[in-house]
């Protein structure tokens, strides 16, 4: 789904999307379109500005388009800008041109993409040009059903994508730990990251990478000898950070550092200079505040 703007969706990704945006419809839809069949018997070809009304990074634009599309194949879409096109308030991002009840079927649930998805991407860029070269992953904190739309914004937004799902990574966190923990008889947290991160290269069997949230140097190390391919630094002090670089010198070939844990927008300037390879974002899926937009019918304006 994240390559649906640029023309390469596979056959099963745009099921999946037309599915999720059927599904969206019909939430907003139900029984029929009460307002619409009472104003109009016949209809009619009406013609509709979409507008952004604030400044914003554009992103979803080909989904604004399929919602449209999925109630009638009738639609004329005139854009001027796509996704990753930087837009001023007020601008006039395009022209929808359909029936007069495919537009009123389809404006709300069409706008709610448009502005979630565009909010995210503009609050990611806000984030990646604050952060001062550093590099900022998204994480799963998104909302259900929306994660792979989501996702794609963040990248639109310049950041990049952490694992999709439970089922591409191997990611070790604290209830991992305390559970190995109380399984296995361990007392020493350390330890227990050690021993974790050996089971699942075993497990693995290289199938996967493994990451481990870690609050230490300490633990840190551990990790790094049991061969963990990304170590997090989850809520942690810097100086931990610090500490652990300086121990492993420039021995550290292929492993990845992540910084993790309260990271805002407040914040994320402090973070520059920061010796991590990655740090990782939940705000900038789960707290993006959706951009407005609006659409217009055309050509009946009162004077």
């Amino acid at each position: 789904m994240q390559e649906f703007l640029k023309g390469r969706l596979k056959l099963e990704e745009k099921k999946e999307l037309r599915r999720l945006i059927k599904q969206s419809l019909d939430e907003d839809i139900g029984g029929g379109d009460v307002t619409t069949g009472c104003l109009f018997g016949r209809d009619f070809s009406v013609e509709a500005a979409l507008i952004a009304k604030e400044d914003c990074l554009l992103c979803g634009i080909g989904v604004f388009r399929e919602v449209f599309l999925c109630l009638s194949s009738e639609c004329d879409f005139r854009f001027r800008y796509g996704d990753g096109d930087y837009l001023s308030g007020n601008t006039e991002v395009g022209r929808v041109v359909c029936g007069v009840k495919t537009m009123m079927k389809a404006e709300r649930t069409a706008l709610n993409f448009l502005q979630h998805l565009s909010g995210v991407a503009t609050l990611t860029r806000a984030f990646v040009e604050k952060a001062g070269g550093l590099n900022i992953y998204d994480t799963r904190k998104t909302k259900p059903m929306l994660r792979n739309l989501e996702k794609y914004a963040v990248r639109i937004g310049g950041g990049r994508n952490h694992r999709f799902g439970l089922f591409d990574m191997v990611m070790i966190k604290d209830n991992h730990i305390f559970a190995f923990m109380k399984k296995n008889g361990i007392a020493d947290r350390a330890e227990a990251v050690y021993r974790s991160v050996i089971r699942a290269r075993e497990s693995s069997a290289g199938r996967y990478k493994v990451e481990v949230e870690v609050e230490n140097a300490g633990e840190a190390l551990r990790a790094f000898e049991a061969g963990a391919d990304i170590i997090m630094f989850d809520n942690a002090d810097i100086a931990e950070l610090e500490k652990f670089r300086e121990a492993v010198g420039e021995g550290r070939k292929g492993l990845e550092i992540e910084w993790s844990g309260n990271v805002n927008f407040r914040n994320i300037g402090s973070l520059k200079g920061l010796r991590a390879d990655r740090v990782s974002v939940g705000a900038i899926t789960h707290s993006a505040r959706a951009v407005d937009f609006s659409l217009k019918i055309r050509g009946a304006e009162c004077t």
